[in-house]
């Protein structure tokens, strides 16, 4: 994430903007939180959708069913394991159709290489996304908070943290939705 967050910096550094609003889902909104906190007078606002503090779920027991069934796929990139992970991903799977699996696995191995080098950075530094807990009440950014209540990759507790740690942040809840809460 802080890899990710150094990234964007150099972008919006290189494009000349001053402020960013910034929204992040699951990895994204962790990196968000990494970059908020590292260079908090460049944002804005910020929107965090899944994700976002890192560290140990108090109800779920990690890594979850979602991380479990992600990392499977990034190693084992294939159809059968793309649909095993999004029946999970989102909450009402009707709307998963054939032509949305091929697209996304087509995406996933047009970059191979990206792909392998993901897996290999998750070996070598299995902590790559740090717990931002104890941090988040430096966040000044107002902050919104989207969840999907039936989140099996990122738990809802997270969100929960999110919310008690920045002040003046709001946390939208919305039933029968999973981890995908931008599709749902």
């Amino acid at each position: 994430s802080d890899l990710n967050a150094r990234i964007l910096k150099s972008v919006v550094d290189q494009l000349d903007i001053a402020k960013i609003h910034l929204l992040g889902n699951s990895m994204g909104g962790h990196s968000s939180v990494a970059f908020t906190l590292n260079w908090p007078e460049r944002v804005g606002k910020l929107v965090l959708m899944g994700g976002g503090t890192g560290g140990m779920s108090l109800f779920t027991p990690m890594p979850t069913e979602g991380i479990k069934r992600l990392n499977q796929l990034y190693r084992q990139p294939t159809i059968e394991n793309l649909k095993l992970m999004m029946d999970i991903f989102v909450f009402d799977t009707s709307d998963l159709t054939d032509a949305l699996f091929e697209a996304r696995l087509n995406n996933m191995l047009s970059r191979r290489d990206h792909l392998e080098n993901f897996v290999k950075s998750l070996e070598a530094n299995p902590k790559q996304f740090p717990d931002f807990g104890p941090r988040l009440a430096e966040i000044k950014a107002q902050t919104l908070i989207v969840w999907g209540r039936n989140d099996r990759f990122v738990p809802m507790d997270a969100g929960l943290r999110l919310l008690s740690g920045i002040a003046g942040s709001e946390l939208h809840i919305f039933r029968d939705c999973g981890h995908w809460a931008q599709w749902e």
